[in-house]
């Protein structure tokens, strides 16, 4: 009966204990880090979404502009330019919820306003020419040329008021300007911003009331389905807002880790329910569906077609299926450069033929003449483009493509014209010319000038063109996510393959996931309870006849398919199953089982489990039990670092409390104490009263163990404030427990003392000594953490200490240099490790006996530190050796009397 019954408490107590660990956040976080992303890494290979494009703002597109951050015209003409395209919709992850300041639109004035000026006083000149010409040649009379001067007076009126115009437009109102785009273009999505500590006030506020007619989706929530506790919305300013055609959340969900595996599709602000900002468009272009939200899964209802659903974890998270690409090598990424290439080499061709007309004037009248329309084209574009965005009329647009693109015709007409015409020309006017030395010269330089402009523009055009029908081919009919990923953004994050994903690409992973019905579906935690529930059992009990080794291979083996199981599970059907608890729950019985079953026979494991399950930590306990010849029984020396712990004033505390009360704080905080000894593998020694004794590097050697000790030493202190915070509250303790430490490595005589019926493993040596003595001088010196020179050479860097004094304690003649464990490296702050640099500079000069230098300088670093102790003890013994200096032979040893 027995030989049953423990195997099966074996089984059912170690389901227990793992299952109940699954209620703990840090063994799910394990799971997730350990087998989720692993388990993601072999999920089938398939094709991504191929309707997904991102428009990055990177380095390049940053460098293109020239400033940063841009003016919101620049993303105006991006989205003109989506429309022309026929991309389905524009997701923003880029944040507008702050009006831009009325500020010089430096775009504009670095490429935009010469082209002006020039197109203007060109259309001027040209003018003039023609009059002067026609005068030249008998056209018009010399008597009638004054007629004219009023349709002069008048063009010169006309273009001055349009070129004032458009020198005005350098601080027009980039916020309406990309609201008019945006409405123009009609499927822009924008960002909202969830606000989970504070309701927002004033204007911000009332945003919301927008965002909840707008924006808002129709959400049937099961009963008990939160949806968050957000306390607020915030959506871009009104401008930009109103053009919208809808918005969605960019907040996403970040596991304890940093790692980013799921993300809310739904969440609820002041009973309206919103959308992920790339879910949100999605919806729109599935036709609206209804949603109904579950505890475990979303559901998309479409009438006519099958409902979609989407599976969600315990919060109501979506999983997300995460490529195990890069950000740049997964779905297709345009530069925004390519859209502001786009502009500069429009207006370079623009300011190109507008220097043909200039030329014309002189040698090649034929090139102003033809190139003259084609300028009149682009500038009746402009005009219908920009009434296009002010009147949000399709029509005006298309005019206005309709007469860019017939001006981009005939600029490349111009191109194959202006060459055969320059060559002519050029050969009837040398002709002409060949008396006149002077007039040859500057002919060719005109020559000159326009070969060297038309390879200008002729390189120019064939760039536009051929961006121009790469983004025509890339972009028609696709969702395109614009976001920052230049080095400047701060906005990245890490994902299950990758330390740092920009964070834009979670969207098209959202889209993806979604589209492509790739998802994956956490079971609960009670499938894994219940799957141990059945599996370990049945596998410990049916094992119970074969022979040990078989036995042990039997249940090890089960415990390694179970991973295996739900490996399948999760590639095959894209169920999790969590196979930690279950596979921990299952390699416990055995061990546990076989552990039982070895009792009887393995007297040197039970010798070594009795003698040493009390002050070892449990990872030594193994690694001896697995091989106990790394114990050696009786006395050996080692060297190894001792630790010795002491609770200031704990008398006068324990007076005040009865027994029982005594007892439970003691035990409490002994136990804290202890665990930061045994979580860096050291080796309780002994309790006396308050005190601990604790040793590190045996019985398995530690080459660290320096380390160990110190960074136990500063776990030690950063518990007990948590326990005096817990003490405080409920009222345990009639005062604050703090602990007085000394730390010791040398040559010490470790192992088991006394016999067989009575023993104890203990240390014992001057090494021993010396740490016990060290934490009793900290009474002295103010501090709480003193190791000797030899524990902070050997625990190497990672550690912030203080030098103090050469000391010769009691009992002890050989001097040991104190000091002070202060802090890890990683956690200290930048204020200490000043006040430590400055107390060492001080200490510099009292040990060369400057005295009211030292004594400056440790004023100093009192100030660093209001109440450091040892830098006001110093400031004392400054003093006094001021006032009555040492012997000449004095070797700045403390001769200490006291323990």
């Amino acid at each position: 009966m027995k030989a049953r019954t423990i195997p099966l408490a074996a089984a059912l107590g170690a389901v227990v204990f793992f299952s109940l660990l699954y209620l703990l956040p840090p063994f799910s976080l394990a799971e997730n880090k350990m087998i989720y992303d692993t388990f993601l890494r072999f999920r089938p290979k398939r094709e991504r979404a191929d309707n997904i494009v991102f428009l990055d703002v990177d380095d390049q597109a940053i460098a293109q502009v020239g400033v940063f951050p841009w003016p919101r015209s620049v993303m105006a003409e991006g989205l003109l330019r989506l429309k022309e395209y026929r991309a389905r919709t524009a997701i923003f992850d880029i944040e507008y919820i702050d009006k831009s300041p009325t500020q010089v639109d430096e775009v504009y004035l670095k490429e935009g306003l010469a082209r002006d000026y020039n197109r203007r006083f060109s259309e001027i000149g040209v003018n003039m020419a023609d009059v002067l010409n026609a005068i030249s040649a008998g056209y018009i009379p010399p008597g009638e040329a004054s007629a004219y001067t009023e349709d002069i007076n008048a063009l010169i009126a006309a273009e001055r008021d349009a070129l004032f115009g458009e020198t005005m437009g350098i601080t027009r109102d980039n916020d309406r300007f990309l609201g008019e785009a945006a409405a123009l273009y009609g499927s822009a999505w924008g960002t909202l911003n969830l606000q989970d500590e504070f309701a927002l006030e004033g204007e911000q506020a009332l945003r919301r009331l927008v965002a909840e007619e707008r924006f808002s989706w129709p959400v049937a929530a099961a009963p008990g389905v939160t949806g968050g506790n957000s306390a607020d919305i915030l959506p871009p300013i009104p401008l930009f807002m109103d053009a919208l055609e809808g918005a969605g959340f960019t907040n996403v969900v970040i596991d304890p880790d940093g790692v980013r595996r799921r993300i809310f599709l739904t969440r609820k602000v002041k009973d309206h329910w919103y959308l992920q900002l790339a879910f949100a468009p999605l919806m729109r272009s599935m036709g609206n569906p209804g949603l109904e939200l579950r505890k475990n899964k979303l559901i998309i209802k479409r009438p006519g077609e099958k409902d979609t659903v989407i599976p969600l974890d315990g919060d109501g998270a979506m999983m997300l299926d995460w490529p195990v690409e890069t950000y740049e090598k997964s779905f297709t990424h345009i530069s925004f450069a390519e859209f502001s290439s786009l502009e500069l080499y429009q207006s370079h061709i623009e300011e190109y033929l507008e220097n043909f007309v200039y030329s014309g004037l002189g040698a090649f009248p034929g090139l102003a003449r033809e190139a003259s329309p084609v300028i009149a084209l682009f500038e009746e574009a402009a005009e219908a483009k920009a009434q296009a965005v002010s009147e949000c009329s399709d029509e005006a647009f298309g005019r206005y493509i309709a007469l860019r693109d017939e001006g981009l015709s005939r600029t490349g007409e111009f191109l194959a014209y202006a060459p055969l015409y320059i060559a002519g020309e050029t050969e009837r006017l040398r002709e002409a010319l060949r008396a006149e030395a002077a007039l040859a010269e500057s002919l060719s330089e005109e020559i000159q000038y326009c070969t060297t402009l038309l390879e200008y523009l002729d390189t120019e055009y064939g760039a536009l063109l051929e961006i121009h029908g790469r983004l025509q081919n890339t972009l028609e009919g696709k969702l395109c996510i614009i976001g920052r990923v230049d080095t400047g953004t701060t906005d990245i994050g890490v994902n299950p393959f990758h330390g740092k994903y920009v964070n834009v690409g979670t969207h098209a992973v959202v889209l993806d996931t979604v589209l492509s019905g790739s998802f994956i579906a956490p079971l609960p935690v009670l499938w894994s309870v219940l799957f141990s529930l059945l599996l370990v059992p049945l596998v410990i009990l049916s094992g119970g006849s074969l022979k040990p080794g078989l036995r042990l291979v039997f249940g090890l083996g089960a415990a390694f398919l179970l991973p295996l199981l739900s490996f399948a599970l999760f590639v095959f059907k894209g169920y999790f199953l969590g196979p930690l608890g279950p596979a921990l729950a299952m390699a416990a019985a055995v061990v546990i089982r076989e552990t039982f079953a070895f009792v009887g026979t393995e007297q040197e494991k039970q010798f070594i489990r009795k003698a040493f399950s009390t002050y070892l930590s449990g990872d030594v306990v193994r690694e001896i039990l697995a091989d106990p010849a790394k114990l050696q029984l009786g006395g050996t020396k080692r060297h190894m670092s001792a630790i010795f712990t002491d609770i200031k004033g704990f008398s006068t505390i324990s007076e005040k409390l009865d027994p029982e009360e005594l007892v439970f704080l003691l035990n409490d905080y002994l136990s804290a104490m202890s665990a930061t000894v045994l979580d860096q593998r050291g080796t309780i020694d002994k309790y006396e009263g308050d005190a601990i004794i604790a040793f590190f590097g045996a019985p398995l050697e530690l080459e660290d163990h320096a380390r160990r000790a110190c960074m136990s030493a500063i776990a030690m202190k950063r518990v007990e404030r948590e326990l005096n915070a817990r003490y405080r509250e409920n009222g345990s303790s009639p005062g604050p427990l703090l602990t007085r430490i000394g730390i010791n490595t040398g040559s010490m005589v470790v192992g088991n003392m006394g016999t067989r019926q009575k023993m104890d493993y203990t240390i014992m040596g001057n090494a021993v000594n010396i740490a016990a003595r060290l934490e009793g001088v900290n009474k002295q010196y103010g501090t709480w953490i003193l190791a000797s020179e030899d524990t902070v050479k050997e625990a190497g860097g990672g550690i912030v200490s203080r030098r103090l004094d050469r000391v010769e304690v009691v009992g002890i003649t050989a001097p040991v240099r104190l000091y002070e464990i202060l802090e890890t490296a990683e956690n200290a702050p930048p204020e200490m490790l000043a006040q430590v640099e400055l107390f060492h500079r001080a200490l510099d000069l009292f040990e060369g006996r400057e005295w009211s230098a030292a004594e400056n300088a440790f004023e100093e670093a009192a100030n660093l530190a209001p109440g450091d102790a040892p830098s006001e003890l110093y400031r004392r013994r400054c003093r006094e050796y001021r006032e009555n200096p040492p012997p000449d032979g004095w070797d700045g040893i403390a001769r200490l009397s006291q323990k």
